[in-house]
């Protein structure tokens, strides 16, 4: 079921390639003209140049919540490969069908929220900052077409990867995507008109065959066809979004690090200026999937640990017991950090990795330079606040035992 898991986010142009330092006010002026849109509809035709074509459809009202993405994949022949539709209603679902499957995800809206939340602890303050909303979104990737509606703040998405700005006008503005080839961009709306990817003798292509600003939400309503019969129901927090919508910000933030000198050189003091906020928000993510430490070994290494402190603590005239120890905020957190410098420096490092796909869903990206070593500062930063909340939750556990003696 190809479709479902992609869901669960021209011409040659030779030109002098413009400064480094364009790109990324070159790309927040887009974000920032695609913040004025209240929404729009749009159809893109993709081709290879082995005859496999695709029409996709999309369409958007940012208020209400409406949104639909609906597509069609064909073969050399013209058969169809893959059909399938995605929608997000104003009551909050996020609804899904590919071929004879059709799933009712609840709680997007809820999710939209949580987003929201994550951009505001994670992305610096900005003049004119855009709020997270509702993106449908298609492009060309390494080896098809991705597709699918999830929530971003401005034109961000594909737009992110751009590597160079290689023209800027008026009306367009064309981005150098490495090996995802090359986007034009309208330069008014900040809205994709067209993609070109090469690989070897093979190219494809991806082009804005029609276009509509600001429709509003009855338009995109009235296009709801889905039928929910025998639709299954699933809770949004088995689709993986939650993970996937944490990647995209902590991306977005690598992605400026690497554009922006003086974000790079104070990233590190940034991320512990934010810590606290960021567990806060990890803290309602589920973080049971990973192995980790279990009750029984840990309880056990309190139960001697908290022997050990309480003894120093009586010597010294004071009489503390562990549940006020591990529950009064200095004295946790300090008892926290010494067990996660502790726990890192003995896990083996293919736990790290572990830890990182169940928060994210998947891996960073950057692999030189700045953006390289901003994703391992980042990455640092998610292993760390992932084991204070899993170290969290045991005391937690462990202070309710003691409680229940």
């Amino acid at each position: 079921m190809s479709f479902l898991k992609r869901s669960i986010i021209s011409t040659l142009i030779v030109c002098q390639i413009a400064r480094a330092d364009e790109l990324g006010e070159t790309l927040d002026e887009l974000a920032a003209r695609h913040g004025k849109l209240e929404g729009y509809q749009a159809t893109y035709a993709a081709e290879t140049s082995t005859g496999r074509t695709g029409t996709i459809e999309m369409g958007v009202d940012f208020k209400s919540g409406w949104s639909y993405l609906i597509s069609e994949l064909k073969d050399e022949r013209g058969n169809v490969m893959q059909q399938g539709q995605q929608w997000t209603t104003a009551d909050g679902n996020y609804l899904l069908q590919s071929g004879d499957q059709k799933v009712v995800f609840e709680g997007f809206g809820a999710l939209g929220n949580r987003f929201s939340d994550l951009v505001e602890i994670i992305e610096r303050e900005k003049e004119d900052k855009i709020p997270a909303r509702i993106k449908p979104d298609s492009y060309l990737d390494k080896t098809g077409v991705n597709m699918g509606i999830s929530y971003t703040t401005g034109g961000a998405g594909l737009l992110v990867k751009a590597e160079k700005l290689v023209s800027k006008s008026d009306n367009e503005v064309v981005l150098d995507l490495g090996e995802l080839g090359t986007v034009t961009v309208d330069a008014k709306t900040g809205v994709i008109t067209s993609q070109v990817v090469t690989s070897g003798d093979q190219i494809r292509s991806f082009k804005r065959t029609f276009w509509k600003a600001n429709p509003g939400k009855e338009a995109i309503s009235a296009k709801f066809k889905f039928d929910l019969e025998n639709a299954r129901r699933e809770n949004l927090t088995a689709s993986g979004m939650s993970q996937k919508f944490t990647r995209q910000v902590l991306q977005n933030l690598i992605n400026e690090a690497s554009r922006d000198k003086k974000l790079a050189d104070s990233l590190r003091t940034y991320l512990v200026s934010i810590e606290d906020r960021f567990i806060d928000f990890l803290s309602q993510e589920p973080l049971n999937k990973s192995g980790f430490i279990n009750n029984e070994f840990f309880f056990k290494f309190l139960d001697q640990a908290m022997a050990k402190t309480a003894k120093r603590l009586k010597q010294d005239g004071n009489q503390i017991g562990a549940a006020e120890i591990l529950t009064t905020p200095e004295s946790r957190n300090a008892f926290i950090e010494n067990l996660v410098r502790s726990f890192r420096q003995q896990a083996p490092p293919a736990k790290k990795q572990e830890y990182l796909a169940e928060v994210l869903n998947g891996k960073l990206e950057g692999s030189k330079g700045q953006a390289l070593v901003s994703r391992i500062l980042v990455e640092d930063f998610v292993e760390n606040a992932y084991y204070r909340v899993r170290i969290g939750r045991a005391i937690d556990a462990y202070v309710e035992k003691l409680k229940a003696e």
